[in-house]
């Protein structure tokens, strides 16, 4: 799947919100890690760009 997605896409940004209860994260002040969506796994947000004039298989 990730090499597909690389295939396909120009530019991947990958942004990490941390979150996951079941890894004791803690956040960069030292409080608890919480999760934005109140669920037990951690989230990730993916903008993934591809140009009009882009040539893929």
């Amino acid at each position: 799947m990730r090499q597909s997605l690389m295939e396909t896409f120009d530019v991947i940004h990958v942004l990490d919100l941390h979150g996951n209860t079941k890894k004791k994260e803690r956040a960069p002040d030292g409080g608890k890690d919480e999760n934005v969506f109140d669920i037990q796994q951690g989230v990730a947000v993916c903008i993934m760009v591809k140009r009009p004039s882009s040539r893929t298989s």
